[in-house]
Formats: C-alpha cells, sequence, structure tokens
C-alpha cells in the first residue's frame, strides 16, 4: 500500500494483517485519549441545553430510573411542525404496508396496530408491502386521530443529525430514532415496555408520558402509576429498558421524537447481531462497540474548498482508536466503523478537531502548515471523518 503524504487510506482484512500493534508515538496516543474524553464533554455540554442536566448526567451508563429534562435554550432550533411538512411534501414518501416495510419510510397506527398501507398510498410492485404516499389520505388520516410514525427521521434534519450525533457519544450507544405525528387523544401503543433505555423528547405540541409499576403487564393495565407528566415542547423524559409505559396524545398537534438507545449489552442480551455496523461476529466489549458507531452527519461535497475560517467537526461520535502503525510508517487507527492509515501528523488534525468542534481550519493547523492541514482536511472529508460547514 502506497500513500502520498496526507492521503487517508481504508484499510482491508489483508492491510490490517501488517499492522505493528501498539507502534504509535506516545504522544499522538495521549493526544487522541484527550480528544476523545474532550470531545465527550463538549458533546455533553451542548446536551445539557437540549436534554437538561438530568438526562444528561445518566446517559453514560445503563439507566436505572426515570428522569425528566428541559431546553435550556428553548426549542427554536429544534425541527417543529413547519419542518416536518416541508419533508413530507417534498418528494413521494413510501408507506410501510402489512409486512415489515423495512425500505420505507414511515407507517400509520391507531389504537389496533400498524394499518394498511394501501389505505394511504398506491402500492409499487405487485409483492411489495411497500405504498407510495398519497399525500391527500394521510393529511385526513392524521386529522381522524391516526398516528404517523417517521422511521429515522435524524436523516433528514441537519439539527438532529447533530444532536444524535452527541448523544451517541455520551452514551456510547447506537441510537434509532422515531418520530410520531399525533393529532388525536388515544395511545395508539398502549401499555407496553422497550428492549432498551429511551429518550422521549417534545419536538411541538403536547403529550401526555405515564409510567407504570415494573410489574404492569403488556397492554396494561398499570398495576400502579409511578409518573405522570405533559410533555411540553423542549421537555424529554429517559426511562429505563423494559420500563412499563404510554404516552398519550391531548388532541393538539403533536411531535415527539422517540431515541432509542441500543447498548452494547443490549445486542447480546437479544442474541442479535448488529450486522448495519458492518460486523460479522458480536464486538467483544464496549469500546469496540463505540468505535464502530457512525455519525448522523451528511457527507460534505469532497470537491469542497478549504479556506482558514473553514468550520470543521468530526463524523466519529464513538471516537479514535490508535492501532498500531502500517509498515510503511503510517498511524492505523479505528473509528466509525473503518479501520484507517494515516500519517502521524494528519491524524494529529484529526484528533484537534474531533476535541474541539467546531473549529476553524486555520486553528487546527500548526503554525505555517495551512496548506499541508488543507490537504490532510480534504482527505479527511474524502474519508467521511470530518465534514466542513461554512
Amino acid at each position: 500500500m502506497t500513500m502520498t503524504p496526507h492521503a487517508v487510506h481504508r484499510l482491508d482484512e489483508v492491510d490490517r494483517l501488517a499492522i505493528r500493534v501498539g507502534a504509535v508515538p506516545a504522544s499522538l496516543v495521549s493526544l487522541i485519549d484527550t480528544a476523545n474524553s474532550k470531545a465527550v464533554e463538549r458533546a455533553a455540554e451542548r446536551l445539557r441545553l437540549v436534554l437538561g442536566d438530568t438526562v444528561v448526567a445518566s446517559l453514560g451508563r445503563p439507566c436505572e430510573a426515570p428522569s425528566l429534562g428541559r431546553a435550556a435554550d428553548g426549542t427554536g432550533w429544534l425541527p417543529g411542525r413547519a419542518e416536518f411538512e416541508r419533508w413530507l411534501t417534498a418528494e413521494p414518501r413510501l408507506i410501510a404496508g402489512p409486512g415489515t416495510g423495512a425500505n420505507a419510510d414511515m407507517e400509520l397506527r391507531d389504537a389496533d396496530g400498524k394499518l394498511p398501507g394501501d389505505r394511504f398510498g398506491n402500492r409499487l410492485e405487485p409483492d411489495s408491502d411497500t405504498f407510495q404516499m398519497d399525500i391527500h389520505r394521510v393529511r385526513r388520516a392524521l386529522d381522524g386521530g391516526v398516528t404517523l410514525g417517521v422511521r429515522q427521521f435524524d436523516r433528514w434534519s441537519a439539527a438532529l443529525a447533530a444532536l444524535m450525533d452527541d448523544v451517541v457519544a455520551v452514551s456510547g450507544a447506537d441510537v434509532f430514532t422515531k418520530l410520531f405525528i399525533s393529532a388525536g387523544t388515544t395511545s395508539v401503543t398502549g401499555w407496553h415496555s422497550d428492549r432498551q433505555d429511551v429518550i422521549a423528547l417534545m419536538l411541538w405540541g403536547s403529550k401526555r408520558f405515564q409510567l407504570g409499576g415494573w410489574d404492569t403487564p403488556e397492554g396494561g393495565p398499570a398495576s400502579r402509576i409511578v409518573l405522570d407528566e405533559v410533555l411540553k415542547p423542549g421537555d424529554s423524559l429517559l426511562f429505563p429498558e423494559g420500563h412499563p409505559h404510554q404516552a398519550v396524545p391531548l388532541g393538539d398537534d403533536s411531535g415527539l421524537l422517540s431515541i432509542a438507545l441500543l447498548r452494547h449489552h443490549n445486542w447480546i442480551s437479544r442474541n442479535q447481531l448488529p450486522a448495519h455496523l458492518g460486523v460479522a461476529e458480536f464486538p467483544p466489549n464496549e469500546g469496540t462497540y463505540r468505535r464502530l458507531l457512525r455519525s448522523r452527519l451528511p457527507l460534505s461535497a469532497e470537491s469542497v474548498r478549504l479556506t482558514d475560517g473553514t468550520q470543521l467537526r468530526t463524523r466519529i461520535p464513538g471516537g479514535i482508536e490508535p492501532l498500531g502503525a502500517t509498515p510503511d510508517g503510517q498511524v492505523a487507527f479505528a473509528a466509525a466503523d473503518g479501520v484507517f492509515a494515516a500519517s502521524p501528523d494528519t491524524v494529529d488534525l484529526l484528533a484537534s478537531v474531533h476535541a474541539s468542534f467546531p473549529i476553524r481550519l486555520d486553528e487546527a493547523a500548526r503554525p505555517g502548515e495551512q496548506q499541508a492541514a488543507a490537504d490532510q482536511g480534504r482527505s479527511l472529508i474524502e474519508m467521511g471523518l470530518i465534514v466542513a460547514g461554512p
């Protein structure tokens, strides 16, 4: 493998066999360790403005008891009803039918469960369980009290993508989001429990959230009510895996974001391989699992022009793990579900961005080495490890 001075390369299985484990300068290992710690600290600082101190303080470990939070600076920057409406009408959306509808954007439910997709759209193919949305039928359903669930809405919202990266950084968990749009007064999920910790974040409108006793049966009724709160915009609730709960809409138009936290132990307890992370076997420990976690931030254009004032931030919420040295003296490291090799100076730049994001290129560059930093930055962007802003 031949590399130009500032290039970053993804290593394949054969290349990885040649890594000299541990052969990384101690100063660079220390820099990376510091960068990982600072990145988590800064992520927690940003999250406190959205989720509040109590929720953020509980994120770094499996949740043991429910905690309520409140956005400190309002919810103006979070996606609201208007942004959702723009997303809904921007292009044809896909609705899940009677099957899983794995490729669908959304599904509709009432109190009896998931509704047939052919009520709200047109079948794409004769045997497909996915339907192309008819916006008029969907609107009528929402007005009639049906709840619309949008999968992974953070893929469509830059603000939520950045927020989810911070949640991943602080919790060390993979996150899966679902946006629930409701206008009725009936819970469409009823009393149930989830197999992982969950954060409920109210984006607009209001919803009544109830947690029952641990012995509440699936479907209810609750053995007793241990928490009964009306969540309003900017309110959040973190509760443990397995805790029975229900969310009841209150008649106003509401948007609630459910954030499922899939930790390392959740996959083991399910005996389910997190294959979406590109692994063929269970990650051996939480540290390895963390390094596999991917960013929600959209990639920068590879042709982006970098100037001294260009803002940079990383796309590696799980941090950087130095692995060793390649035969030609490059540093091998793991990050964001991949193993890469780069020059020590390039890894140094990556660590600087990771510790401080966002940071301007001229702030991250060594004195007199702005052009080298720009070349390194472009290569890191090409590999999807950092993104450039205005």
